[in-house]
């Protein structure tokens, strides 16, 4: 069969001879194939000088005249005719790889494959496939019967199989012993019945599974109209505190300005009794100096006996007087008094956290001071040794742990060369870096790039910023899983994590070694109560 496939493919289209033309020579063609040769047709001179015009078979290279009449192959034609009605019929080896498959000789039962002569010789020469049905290839395989490969008219009601006549030889006596056999057209109504009852098993579940895309469908437009009503309300409340800082920040200005005018008031006031003090001194001075020069007796008698200045000369009296104008009582402000105890509660939130850094933590070229207020990194072991990876990053933790509530610090950055701030679920330092794991996050940032990374696990995210902040604001809320970092001077959102914390995190901080020798980077946090300063050196 693979011979017979490859007389019949054309030499010049590489395909099955389409209209078969035979040449002088005996090669055959396809009819068009004929007419591209004819194309490259030259011309010659004979005896006679008569011009004659003839092509080149490519087989043989012998010359043809193109005024040969050639005549249709029809033995070829017929042979390629049953070939194709063959091949047609869709009974090719299904084993065979690439375009040409070979035609199948016999289908296997129990396989349910079809195989040309060279792949059913494993069926003919293995022991096992050998119990194997082979038969002539057939369009439908599931109409016979896998162990004897006839056609199956029988049925078992017994055991709901179909047979086929060889299945109720003696040999084969799996279905007489009391079991009832049918004709298989006869068993039709039987079968109807049973379909009918699956088909209405069928209704019925998809008429339950119907319902219950019906009872999605109601509870996620429930739940998805809750949603949206849980985000207008929590939108209007949102935009209600807008509303409301508003109207706090015009009203704290108007107080703030009162305030200022009022001490304003009161200092020009109490400028006033002081200079009106003082402009009487100086009369005095000046009177009781030119007094010194004066030759009538009662005239310096009535300049000291002068009773306007009688406070003046006690200097206990006039201490009363200075020490009366600078505590004379006032208008006290009233700005912070009026804060309302829900922004009171807000300020101090953003007033920051106390915290230390954990010497246990940290690796053993981070130096601290006594308070552990301050960490610095030293030459230790060759610091800047060219065994150490530039990109290597020291880490230490802060003492506290957080679990629940919101929390907020802010780190002074203004000098240090490369750093990151974050959190860390463990108490231990970590030389690859915070963020580049899962159980941290953190905001990178090199001043050599004057670029920021935000960093959590396989998470990295650059970007760039006008400048370096001179103070990073850290604002963490464990209870509604967000952390978030922005430049505390400027006020300027710079990166917010969105996290779902499932243990207590720790304050987190890193220096680099890029630039670190030779240099003294400072790295700060504010303490609030103890209003000391957190530092890196």
């Amino acid at each position: 069969m693979d011979s017979l496939d490859k007389e019949l493919i054309c030499a010049v289209c590489q395909d099955i001879f389409e209209e078969p033309v035979t040449l002088p020579c005996g090669h055959n063609y396809c009819e068009r194939c004929v007419k591209d040769l004819k194309r490259s047709m030259r011309e010659t001179e004979d005896d006679e000088r008569a011009r004659t015009r003839y092509y080149t078979c490519p087989l043989c290279l012998s010359p043809c005249d193109s005024r040969v009449e050639l005549k249709k192959n029809t033995v070829l034609s017929n042979i390629i005719d049953k070939y194709q009605s063959k091949k047609d019929t869709g009974m090719e080896c299904s084993v065979c790889k690439g375009e040409q498959k070979l035609a199948a000789e016999k289908v296997c039962i129990k396989c349910d494959e079809y195989y040309c002569t060279v792949h059913v010789m494993p069926h003919l020469e293995n022991n096992t496939l050998r119990q194997h049905v082979l038969i002539d290839p057939v369009a439908n395989t599931s109409r016979l019967c896998k162990v004897h490969g006839k056609e199956l008219e029988l049925f078992c009601t017994t055991d709901s199989t179909a047979l086929c006549v060889y299945c109720m030889l003696p040999s084969e006596a799996k279905h007489l012993q009391g079991h009832n056999v049918v004709k298989l057209s006869d068993s039709m109504d039987s079968f109807k019945e049973e379909c009918k009852v699956k088909l209405d098993c069928i209704k019925a579940n998809l008429s339950k599974v119907q319902d219950g895309l019906s009872i999605l469908d109601e509870q996620s437009s429930a739940t998805k109209e809750e949603i949206e009503n849980q985000q207008q309300e929590s939108t209007k409340v949102l935009s209600r505190m807008r509303l409301f800082l508003s109207f706090e920040e015009k009203a704290w200005q108007k107080r703030f300005s009162v305030d200022l005018v009022q001490e304003g008031q009161s200092v020009r006031q109490k400028a006033e009794r002081m200079n009106r003090l003082r402009s009487r001194l100086l009369q005095a001075h000046e009177t009781l100096g030119q007094a010194q020069n004066f030759h009538d007796p009662l005239i310096l008698l009535q300049t000291l006996k002068n009773t306007d200045w009688t406070d003046l000369f006690d200097e206990k009296t006039c201490e009363n007087q200075i020490s009366e104008t600078i505590e004379w009582n006032h208008a006290k402000p009233t700005a912070l008094s009026k804060i309302s105890p829900l922004l009171q509660s807000i300020r101090k939130t953003f007033a920051g956290e106390d915290i230390m850094f954990n010497s246990s933590s940290a690796h053993h070229r981070l130096k601290f001071n006594p308070e552990r207020t301050t960490v610095w990194l030293t030459d230790d072991g060759g610091l800047c040794s060219a065994s150490l990876s530039s990109e290597d990053f020291y880490c230490v933790v802060g003492e506290a742990s957080f679990c629940r509530g919101i929390h907020y610090w802010e780190v002074d950055v203004a000098s240090v060369h490369s750093w990151a701030v974050g959190v860390s679920y463990r108490c231990q330092q970590d030389r690859s870096g915070l963020g580049r794991n899962d159980l941290s996050w953190a905001l990178h940032y090199s001043r050599d790039r004057r670029q920021f990374c935000a960093h959590h696990d396989w998470l990295q995210f650059s970007f760039s910023d006008s400048g370096l902040p001179a103070r990073v604001g850290v604002y963490l809320d464990m209870d509604s899983g967000f952390l978030s970092f922005y430049d505390a001077v400027n006020i300027k959102h710079l990166y917010t994590f969105y996290c779902d914390f499932q243990a207590p995190v720790f304050p987190a901080f890193c220096l680099s070694l890029r630039n670190a020798a030779g240099a003294s980077q400072q790295m700060k946090i504010i303490n609030p109560t103890s209003n000391k300063r957190l530092g890196m050196l």
